[in-house]
């Protein structure tokens, strides 16, 4: 079955949530970072794109006696969703060796890409006229047609670099003033020295967003 997707962003929101993280620290007692609190703010500092999407494909019509009047159907299936930025943060490592912390994270990536069910309504799917012999467009016709369209969405959201910088940056940001914020509490200047590399993990799984 041939597929074509047409794909656009209808909107982008940033999310972050700074959390305790954001407010000066208080405990003195805590002198080092702690690569919990780290790995936690990675994954508060995540970025959301609402997108719009459209599914298109063509249901061929069968060859053969029996199939005779059917013919070659395209149909359109429009829906949204929301693809979620961040930094994968099991991956993250700090070392610390007095007052100087090496910190080593992987890029920012997808971390998921999910469907908003309710607008998957009757009013989202348009088909081409059908023959005098019904060459019927099957839910799993319309399910493969998303799981492609949803592929090509994934891949356009890989390709956007300056989101996936914003996304990492705003993690980095967030991390530092974490650990200036301990020293400070604890009288300790720390020096921080970032490293960051490639590794990416697949984003979960299509699922749909109640």
């Amino acid at each position: 079955m041939k597929k074509n997707t047409a794909l656009f962003f209808a909107a982008i929101l940033l999310i972050t949530v700074f959390s305790g993280c954001a407010s000066k620290v208080t405990d003195i007692s805590i002198k080092e970072p702690d690569i919990l609190q780290v790995r936690n703010i990675c994954n508060l500092a995540t970025l959301d794109c609402y997108y719009h999407n459209v599914a298109k494909s063509v249901k061929t019509a069968p060859s053969g006696i029996t199939h005779l009047g059917e013919k070659d159907r395209t149909f359109w299936i429009e829906y949204t969703g929301v693809a979620r930025l961040g930094i994968d943060m099991s991956k993250v490592e700090m070392k610390i060796h007095g007052t100087d912390i090496e910190l080593n994270m992987p890029k920012a990536t997808v971390l998921s890409i999910t469907i908003d069910k309710q607008t998957l309504g009757e009013d989202s799917y348009i088909a081409s006229p059908d023959g005098l012999n019904k060459n019927k467009i099957t839910a799993n016709d319309q399910t493969q047609a998303i799981s492609t369209a949803q592929k090509d969405m994934e891949e356009t959201v890989r390709e956007n670099s300056s989101l996936l910088l914003s996304t990492q940056n705003r993690a980095k940001i967030l991390i530092e003033n974490y650990i200036h914020q301990l020293g400070e509490a604890a009288g300790i200047e720390y020096n921080i020295k970032w490293t960051f590399d490639n590794r990416q993990s697949a984003p979960q799984a299509n699922e749909y967003q109640k």
